[in-house]
């Protein structure tokens, strides 16, 4: 295993699980950071993952409310 292939992560590298995962500890890391240029820079990173989060977060309820209606539907 060499890190890089995609089948030797446990979660898929673009999965919103590795998304949210990466905002909590980020942001855990982003509270306990002293530096302020270190805070800075964890900020930005923060801001950029939280924003690819908050569109697959969307297209995940999008999907959820298709289905439902698909459901209701039927």
């Amino acid at each position: 295993m060499n890190g890089k292939d995609p089948e030797d992560y446990i979660v898929p590298r673009d999965s919103i699980k590795t998304y949210r995962y990466a905002v909590y500890f980020e942001n855990e890391a982003l509270w306990k950071e002293k530096n302020p240029v270190c805070r800075a820079n964890l900020a930005r990173q923060l801001a950029e993952w939280a924003a690819t989060l908050a569109e697959m977060e969307a297209e995940e309820a999008q999907k959820f409310l298709q289905q439902n209606s698909d459901n209701e539907a039927a």
